[in-house]
């Protein structure tokens, strides 16, 4: 499982209660970790979560189908600070993109949709979480795992009666430790719900490969949409090889129809 955060206060509950420790190496990214959760301070901002995403990704290369999660806090107009949200939908305010996480199962915390944004927010919008990083952490994280497996999970930290100004580290390290007992059961379940994917058996991977070139991160990527298409159909998505003409044509024309199917449902 690979948790990213922008600041260390963010990360600060998460490696207190899961024992992680730093990484002595040299890193371009603080590191911190147990045998079972890689934990990066990537810095503020969508190009440092960008860049701290991929450089994990990149380290720990052997990892099949992660766990991906950002965790941090955001603005909401008027709910009051130190709420707990996870992200029903996240859009990025400068390039236009959308991205949905699948929220698979009962009982998450309150869902919300996260707009980024380059810089900070104060002019809020109703219903909505403003933050500085969850679109970019989706938009690489995707193209290693699948959307079931990636969340983004916030702490409010102002609102319209309380000024991002007022923010304070220690602050934000008791708003995220309250919520002890509701990440270890996000994670928890995050861990059964990869158990059951990787599980599944794609007999058409195998094919797919043996008729179009893919690049290696091509093939993680069909992996994932693959898997996408079986927990969300229960069948093989059904390819013959005169439709497409490269192993880019078969990634975009999958990620369209599971990305019809999420609509769907």
């Amino acid at each position: 499982m690979f948790v990213f955060t922008a600041l260390e206060c963010e990360a600060k509950t998460i490696i207190n209660q899961y024992k992680l420790k730093k990484e002595n190496n040299r890193h371009p990214f603080s590191i911190y970790q147990n045998d079972k959760i890689i934990l990066t301070v990537t810095g503020i901002g969508k190009v440092a979560m960008a860049a701290g995403v991929a450089y994990t990704l990149a380290l720990f290369s052997e990892s099949t189908l992660p766990i991906l999660i950002n965790v941090g806090i955001a603005g909401h107009k008027n709910t009051a600070v130190g709420g707990l949200f996870v992200a029903s939908k996240v859009a990025d305010v400068d390039s236009g993109k959308v991205f949905y996480p699948q929220l698979i199962g009962r009982n998450w915390p309150e869902s919300c949709e996260i707009t980024t944004s380059a810089g900070p927010c104060v002019e809020y919008r109703a219903d909505c979480l403003h933050d500085m990083e969850a679109s970019a952490f989706y938009e690489i994280a995707v193209k290693f795992s699948s959307s079931e497996l990636i969340h983004c999970i916030k702490v409010v930290s102002d609102n319209e009666d309380s000024s991002i100004d007022n923010i304070q580290p220690k602050q934000v390290i008791e708003w995220l430790a309250k919520h002890e007992l509701e990440i270890d059961a996000i994670f928890a379940k995050l861990q059964q719900l990869r158990l059951s994917i990787t599980a599944t058996e794609l007999p058409e991977f195998n094919r797919i490969l043996n008729n179009w070139h893919f690049t290696v991160s091509g093939k993680v990527r069909l992996k994932a949409l693959l898997r996408q298409w079986r927990v969300l159909t229960s069948t093989e998505w059904d390819v013959e090889v005169t439709e497409y003409r490269s192993g880019k044509d078969v990634l975009r024309n999958l990620e369209a129809e599971v990305g019809r199917l999420r609509v769907d449902l």
